[in-house]
């Protein structure tokens, strides 16, 4: 398995560090961020600086779909969770949302 490229470990990594991010924010508070510093690691080694059309397109669509369920949080947050940190539940849920569609595109092609 390659890792230079390999868009869909760095998806997998993303739901990690989504995952990691929200449950030490929750137990630690501002100190849960550094779990961010996991989706910088798995960027800086599985990224190319040559990137084909193919792969920028699905990147995209999966940019896209993550800003749909990036909405649909903010609503959520703001009408029926106001005591939750809104930016550490709005960072872990695009980095969830978007490895997960980021997965999903990239698997279907």
């Amino acid at each position: 398995m390659k890792i230079r490229g390999n868009y869909i470990l760095f998806f997998i990594i993303e739901i990690i560090t989504g995952i990691l991010l929200f449950s030490l924010c929750w137990i630690y508070g501002d100190l849960g961020l550094w779990a961010i510093a996991l989706f910088f690691i798995g960027m800086a080694l599985t990224m190319t600086p040559e990137v084909d059309e193919r792969e920028m397109q699905l990147l995209y669509k999966a940019g896209s779909l993550e800003s749909i369920v990036i909405g649909a949080a903010m609503a959520v947050l703001y009408f029926y969770l106001p005591q939750f940190n809104w930016f550490h539940s709005l960072i872990s849920a695009a980095l969830l949302s978007r490895g997960t569609f980021g997965i999903i595109v990239f698997l279907k092609g």
